[in-house]
Formats: C-alpha cells, sequence, structure tokens
C-alpha cells in the first residue's frame, strides 16, 4: 500500500477510535497518536475534507472530525479519496487473447477488492486497533 494510503487510513482510524460526534481532534494529536507527520496529515485531511469524510472546525477547539460515524464509512471510501487509481496496472505486454484474458483477470482482482474494502468500516479497523469508537446513543443511531 502506498503511504499516502496508510497515513490516511491511521488518520481515520485514530478519529473512528476517539469519535464523538462534535467533538474535533487536532491534527498534532492524531500525529503524536499514530506516528504520522502532522504536515503530512493536515494535506491528507484536507483530501478527506473535500470528498466528504471529514469536516474541520476552525479555532482554538478545532479539529477535525468524521462526517458520519465510524461504522458507516468504509475502507473503500476513504482509498478512493487518496488514491487517484487502485486499479492494478499491468506491465507485461500481450498479444491476442491472451491480452483479453489477462485485462479479465485484472477486472475480476480489482472487483474483489472492492467488494472486500467496501466491507470493512472504520470501527472495523478501530476494533482491530483495539479501541472501540464510541457507540451512538441509546435508543437512536446517532448523527449519520
Amino acid at each position: 500500500m502506498k503511504s499516502n494510503a496508510e497515513y490516511a487510513l491511521l488518520a481515520v482510524m485514530d478519529l473512528a477510535a476517539h469519535y464523538r460526534p462534535g467533538t474535533p481532534e487536532k491534527v498534532e494529536n492524531i500525529a503524536a497518536r499514530t506516528g504520522a507527520p502532522a504536515k503530512y496529515l493536515a494535506h491528507i485531511l484536507l483530501r478527506l475534507r473535500k470528498r466528504a469524510l471529514v469536516r474541520s472546525v476552525k479555532g482554538r477547539n478545532g479539529g477535525h472530525l468524521l462526517m458520519r460515524r465510524p461504522d458507516l464509512i468504509s475502507v473503500a471510501e476513504v482509498l478512493d479519496a487518496i488514491v487517484s487509481d487502485r486499479g492494478s496496472k499491468r506491465r507485461a505486454s500481450a498479444q491476442g487473447g491472451y491480452e483479453g484474458a489477462l485485462d479479465w483477470l485484472s477486472k475480476r482482482m480489482e472487483e474483489s477488492q472492492r467488494g472486500l474494502l467496501s466491507s470493512i468500516t472504520l470501527a472495523d479497523l478501530a476494533r482491530r486497533a483495539g479501541v472501540s469508537p464510541a457507540a451512538p446513543p441509546a435508543g437512536g443511531k446517532g448523527p449519520q
């Protein structure tokens, strides 16, 4: 995985782990907890904001927060926002039916990967990292 994708996943995992609706997390705190460079995280969070996955809040108590609950954001959405071309690229040159077969295989692999990444949420990643995102309020789904 490319480093920008890894940094994006670190950032959103941390936002998921510390998810409290309406409570932003400072880039410096995310950087300290994840070990990612703060300047780079700021750039990554801007890209995620442009895709409406995170929101930024200005001011002394400002920072970034997820636009939806962690269980409603998939890894595929995050990677789509960061990586311009997640599809595999064949380097080999093939002729005739071989090229078509390789194209077919490549497409099947991309579809399989997309399905897997769409099924994994930020809440799943946070739990896997050993931290559970805040549960939605009792009796409701909470903000989406």
